[in-house]
C-alpha cells in the first residue's frame, strides 16, 4: 500500500450526537449501532448463550451482546499494529538518557545537551571533518524521539512548569520542539501540561503527547492526550488538540496510527489507543467527534481483559471492509471489529469474537489463495497457527514445526510472490486484489526454532503449505531489516555468539561468529553493509553484505552509539560533496564519556586503501582512515573540527 502523510475528509462531515434526557436507544443487531453508549444512556448487554456458535467456540457477536467468562464487549462513544514488523537497529544502547543521548538524523547526529538548553547538530564533509551547530531547546527535557524517516528530532520539555525561571531567563511553558538539521531550525508547539510521553505517526503527520508512567507531576490524568498536527502551525485551529479519553480504569499503553482507510463516511486515518482493558478509536479527520471505545472488560466481575496488540487492514475495495483485529493477553479469543456504516455516526465497529484455540502471540491480516482475506494468529503453545475467515469466524488450524511467536509479511521481498502487491507499513495490512497469496516470515524470541517461511497459497491435498525452515535452529531475539537497495536481506540476532544474514529471495542464512553474545547490530542507509559492535567497548567490525566479508575497525574510545549520515559539506579545501544521492556518507561513532566525542569514518570504506591516503576513484576509502573529535559539549564549539 502506498502511504501518504495526508488524509482526505469525507464529503459530508459526520455530526456529533446530542444528548437528550428521553432519547430512544437505536436498535441492536449486526448491521445497526447497537451497544452505542452516548452521554446520557446505555444500551443493556444481553446474555452470551442466546447467540449461535460456529466451528471451534466461535461466537458471532452483534453490537450490544455480552459475553461470559468475564469478557464483555460493548461499544461506547466517549465524551470527549500492529507494531513494526522488524526490530530497530542499534544506533545506541537502550536506556539512553534522553537529556544526554545521541540521535542519527539523515544528515546530522543530534547530540542532546539539556543542561545547556541546546541540541548540537554534528555534520560532516567528504574529508571526515566535523561541523557543529547549536540549536536552542527548552528547559527540563522529558522525552526525545526520532522521526521514523530520520528527518526530524522531537523534544518534549517541561519548561518551568509554573515555577520561577532561573535568574536572567525568561519563563518557559511546556512545549514540543521539532528540530531539523537542513537547515538547522526548530518549530515550537506550546503544551498545556508538562507531559512525559510521546508517540509519533510513522507517516509524519501527527504526534501525541501524554502523561506516561514516568510522569513526575503531583497529579496528572494519563488519559489526557494532546494531539499535534505537524502539518499545521502551532495554535492554528486549536493545535495541539486536547482529548480526554473516556476511561473505565485503564490508561494508554500503545498507540497505532492507521493508513488511510476507506470508511463509510469517506477516506481517513484513525488513531487506535490500547489501554489495559479497552481499545479506543480516534478519527484523525474529525477530532471534534468523541472517540469510540471497544470495552473488553466486563463490569460484572473483577477479571481484567487486556489487549495485547492490534492489526488493521483496509480489506477489499469499498467503504465497509476495513477491520481491526485485537489480540487478548492470556486469552484464546481474538476480537475482529469491522468498521461498518451505522446510524449514530457514519461508522461504528461490528464485533466478532473468535476462539483461535490458544493464546495468540502475534496476529496479522493476510491474503491466502486467490487473494482471500484472513487473519493469521500464531499459537506457540500448540506449535500451530490459526487462520480465521473474518466474515464467518470459521477457523483452520495449520501445524508449524516450532512454537513461533512472531510474524511479518515479506511478500514483496521474496521471489515466491511476483504478483503486484505492496509492502505493509507498521500499522496496516495492505489491500491486494491480484489473487496473490502472502508469504510470512516466522520466528521466536524465547524458544529455539530459528526462522521459517510460511506460504499462504493452496497446494494439492493440503489447504495451506506448512512452514519451510532454513536450517537456523537458534532462538531469534531480533530480525533487523537491512533496507536500502536490499529489502530482501534481514539480520537475525541470537542470544549466542553469532548472528545470521538472511536472504529472503534465495532463503539462505549465512552465519557470522562473534567474540561475545552482547553484540549490537546496525545497518547502512544504502543497505550495502552492516556494523557489529559491543556497547561500552572498542570492538567494531564492518560487514560487506555483498561479499559477506567482515573487517575489524580501529576504535580508540568506548562506543556509545554509531550513526550513518550524509556528508553534506564541502571539505576544508572547498571540494563539494558529490551530487549523486548517497555518494558520500560518514559513519559517526559516538563516545559519551567526558565532554563527548566522536570518531568519523567514511561509511563506504572497504579496507582496501592505505590508511593515510584520501579516497580517489582508484583507491576506495579505507576503514582504517578516521578522524577523532573531542570535547563536543564544551561551550561555543561552532567551528570546523581540526
Amino acid at each position: 500500500m502506498t502511504t501518504t502523510a495526508t488524509t482526505t475528509a469525507p464529503a459530508t462531515a459526520p455530526v456529533p450526537s446530542t444528548t437528550t434526557a428521553n432519547r430512544a436507544a437505536p436498535a441492536s443487531g449486526p448491521g445497526t449501532g447497537g451497544g452505542w453508549h452516548g452521554p446520557g444512556w446505555t444500551l443493556p448487554i444481553g446474555p452470551r448463550g442466546a447467540w449461535p456458535r460456529i466451528g471451534r467456540g466461535v461466537t458471532l457477536l452483534a453490537l450490544g451482546v455480552g459475553l461470559g467468562l468475564g469478557l464483555l464487549l460493548s461499544l461506547l462513544t466517549g465524551c470527549g499494529g500492529r507494531a513494526a514488523g522488524w526490530s530497530a537497529p542499534d544506533p545506541q544502547p537502550s536506556g539512553t538518557d534522553p537529556a544526554s543521548g545521541a540521535f542519527g538524523l539523515a544528515g546530522a547526529v543530534a547530540l542532546m545537551d539539556a543542561p545547556a538548553e541546546r541540541v548540537l547538530l554534528l555534520t560532516t564533509d567528504v574529508d571526515l571533518n566535523a561541523y557543529v551547530q547549536p540549536v536552542p531547546i527548552d528547559r527540563q527535557v522529558r522525552a526525545v524521539a526520532l522521526a521514523p524517516d530520520r528527518s526530524k528530532l522531537f523534544v518534549v520539555s517541561a519548561g518551568d512548569s509554573g515555577e520561577r525561571p532561573p535568574a536572567g531567563k525568561s519563563a518557559e511553558t511546556p512545549a514540543l520542539t521539532v528540530v531539523t538539521a537542513s537547515p538547522p531550525a526548530t518549530r515550537r508547539y506550546p503544551l498545556s501540561e508538562p507531559f512525559t510521553g510521546l508517540a509519533l505517526d510513522p507517516q509524519g503527520r501527527w504526534a501525541v503527547v501524554y502523561a506516561d508512567s514516568a510522569s513526575a507531576a503531583f497529579v496528572s490524568n494519563p488519559n489526557e492526550l494532546l494531539l499535534i498536527d505537524l502539518d499545521a502551525d502551532p495554535g492554528a485551529g486549536g493545535n495541539p488538540h486536547a482529548l480526554v479519553l473516556r476511561s473505565f480504569g485503564g490508561r494508554p499503553q500503545r498507540f497505532t496510527f492507521t493508513d488511510v482507510l476507506e470508511l463509510p463516511g469517506g477516506k481517513r486515518r484513525l488513531l487506535v489507543v490500547e489501554t489495559e482493558q479497552d481499545v479506543a478509536l480516534v478519527d484523525l479527520s474529525h477530532l471534534e467527534l468523541p472517540e469510540i471505545t471497544i470495552q473488553l472488560t466486563s463490569a460484572e466481575d473483577t477479571t481484567r481483559v487486556q489487549p495485547a496488540g492490534v492489526d488493521v487492514t483496509d480489506g477489499d475495495p469499498g467503504p465497509n471492509d476495513a477491520r481491526i483485529a485485537i489480540r487478548l493477553a492470556g486469552d484464546s479469543s481474538v476480537v475482529i471489529a469491522t468498521l461498518a456504516a451505522a446510524t449514530a455516526r457514519d461508522f461504528l465497529p461490528e464485533i466478532n469474537l473468535v476462539d483461535v484455540g490458544g493464546v495468540a502471540s502475534d496476529a496479522a491480516f493476510v491474503r491466502t489463495d486467490n487473494g482471500a482475506l484472513a487473519l493469521a494468529a500464531l499459537i506457540p503453545a500448540r506449535n500451530a497457527a490459526t487462520l480465521v475467515d473474518p466474515d464467518t469466524g470459521v477457523t483452520i488450524d495449520v501445524p508449524l514445526p516450532a512454537p513461533y511467536q512472531n510474524l511479518s509479511l515479506i511478500t514483496a521481498s521474496t521471489a515466491a510472490s511476483t504478483a503486484a502487491t505492496t509492502t505493509t507499513t507498521t500499522t496496516t495490512t495492505p489491500t491486494t486484489t491480484t489473487g496473490a497469496a502472502d508469504v510470512a516470515l516466522l520466528w521466536s524470541a524465547s524458544s529455539a526454532g530459528g526462522v521459517a517461511f510460511w506460504e499462504l497459497g493452496q497446494t494439492a491435498g493440503q489447504p495451506y503449505r506448512a512452514a519451510e525452515t532454513v536450517g537456523v535452529t537458534s532462538t531469534i531475539t531480533d530480525v533487523i531489516d537491512v533496507g536500502g537497495a536490499h529489502p530482501e536481506l534481514k539480520l537475525l540476532r541470537t542470544p549466542q555468539n553469532q548472528f545470521y544474514l538472511l536472504d529472503l529471495s534465495t532463503r539462505e542464512a549465512s552465519p557470522f561468529q562473534t567474540r561475545d553474545a552482547s553484540v549490537s547490530l546496525s545497518v547502512s542507509v544504502r543497505g550495502d553493509r552492516a556494523w557489529a559492535f559491543t556497547p561500552g567497548s572498542t570492538e567494531l567490525a564492518a560487514v560487506d553484505l555483498a561479499t559477506q566479508h567482515p573487517e575489524q575497525m580501529d576504535v580508540d574510545r568506548p562506543i556509545g552509539g554509531l550513526f550513518d549520515i550524509e556528508a553534506t559539506h564541502a571539505d576544508v579545501h572547498g571540494a563539494a560533496a558529490p551530487a549523486e544521492p548517497d555518494a558520500a556518507r560518514s559513519l559517526v561513532v559516538w563516545n559519551p564519556t567526558g565532554n563527548g566525542g566522536v570518531t568519523i569514518y567514511d561509511a563506504r570504506a572497504t579496507g582496501t586503501a592505505d590508511a593515510a591516503s584520501s579516497p580517489t576513484a582508484a583507491t576506495p576509502p579505507s576503514i582504517s582512515r578516521r578522524r577523532n573529535v573531542s570535547a563536543l559539549l564544551l561551550e561555543d564549539l561552532d567551528a570546523p573540527a581540526p
